[in-house]
């Protein structure tokens, strides 16, 4: 049989495929098939995909997850393709052979299927909605199967976005949030039991406003996630503001604030205040948590770029594994545990999506940056 794809380089999966001929006979051959009309009664995203990933069949659910008007617009290409993820068209060879491929949980259960064996994978995916990036978050079953000589896969796909919410807020939010509480609720009634130490005030207010912070942060990223929130900017004294970001994070943690180097050469920020507080803690709550060893220094830093930009940057030692920065910036993923890992997703999304920035990273040579990148204050005034 003919193939294209030939030669093409490839990172994971095998770039070859079927050419359209070849699997419209295919299609033909399945449409004899008289139980294959019950997947459209299935309530989750269903494909059949032939020996080269390629998509020969698939019901309304998985059509509609697509955003497709025909179902002959996904038939020949791959998973990724046909739900129009980032990194699927990274390379020429397409879905499953970016460098990012071999961590996607769906191109894993679809390889090991290949193989000859059933698989469950979640699959942190981020695809292109009119030009917005948009996470989708899925859990994916696959099973071999033979049709005709032919060997295909069955994929089942549930988008678990909901599930994976509650288990985050289950996890983080109400951690945070009895902690907090818990913590009022004591120093209460330590001063009521002596009312005349006033050393014990101060805890109280900072333990009530870091409280206030975590609910007002969950707020605003459902808000965000739901295009529901608005940035409100304003003129941010950099340096004070920096400081006490600083000094938040280390109190919260117990660590002495000298670990953190600050340096801050500009005098003012038009941002929105609190927006852009969500992302610097997170940045400075990624470095103290990564800062293990107790050696080297974290580094925050703002200056103003040749182009009258803001550039603030979050400097620590260290390096991240190579699997979660193929992963950076999705929802979910953490080096701690599963149901972390929302940190990076919320400093792009509210930079990118309603601060007007850019952020990026970099880690390598034992050092590890994050750097978010703000627009000119004239761009703010006339945005």
């Amino acid at each position: 049989m003919h193939k294209t794809g030939i030669g093409l380089t490839t990172h994971f999966a095998s770039p070859e495929r079927d050419t359209r001929e070849t699997i419209e006979k295919l299609v033909m051959q399945l449409r004899e098939e008289p139980t294959l009309g019950w997947f459209n009664a299935l309530p989750m995203s269903m494909a059949i995909i032939n020996e080269h990933r390629q998509i020969i069949h698939c019901n309304t659910e998985f059509k509609d997850l697509a955003q497709k008007e025909d179902v002959m617009d996904i038939i020949g290409l791959r998973p990724g393709e046909a739900l129009n993820c980032i990194n699927a068209r990274a390379v020429k060879a397409g879905c499953g052979c970016s460098n990012f491929c071999n961590v996607c949980g769906a191109a894993q259960a679809i390889i090991k299927s290949l193989n000859g064996h059933a698989d469950c994978q979640e699959c942190r995916l981020v695809r292109l909605e009119n030009g917005t990036e948009v996470p989708l978050d899925l859990q994916v079953f696959t099973q071999p199967m033979q049709f005709n000589g032919h060997p295909l896969i069955l994929v089942f796909i549930m988008d678990i976005s909901h599930e994976l919410r509650l288990r985050y807020l289950n996890r983080t939010f109400h951690h945070s949030l009895i902690n907090g509480v818990g913590g009022i609720a004591t120093l209460t009634e330590i001063i009521e039991s002596d009312p005349v130490d006033s050393d014990l005030f101060p805890l109280l207010i900072e333990s009530s406003q870091r409280t206030l912070r975590d609910v007002l942060y969950h707020r605003d990223v459902e808000a965000a996630e739901h295009n529901r929130l608005t940035a409100k900017m304003e003129t941010i004294e950099a340096e004070p503001y920096f400081k006490q970001i600083a000094m938040d994070e280390c109190i919260q943690r117990n660590t002495q604030d000298s670990c953190v180097d600050i340096s801050v050469t500009t005098k003012t920020i038009i941002s929105d205040k609190r927006l852009l507080g969500h992302v610097v803690h997170n940045m400075l709550s990624n470095a103290l948590e990564a800062w293990h060893e107790k050696t080297g220094t974290i580094t925050l830093s703002c200056s103003d770029s040749t182009d009258g930009r803001t550039v603030i940057t979050v400097t620590n030692p260290g390096v991240i594994p190579e699997n979660i920065q193929k992963q950076m910036f999705k929802r979910y993923v953490s080096t701690k545990s599963r149901d972390r890992g929302l940190g990076t997703y919320v400093m792009k999304l509210l930079t990118t999506g309603y601060l007007g920035g850019e952020i990026a990273f970099t880690s390598e040579n034992n050092v590890t940056s994050f750097t978010v990148t703000l627009p000119a204050a004239s761009a703010e005034r006339s945005a």
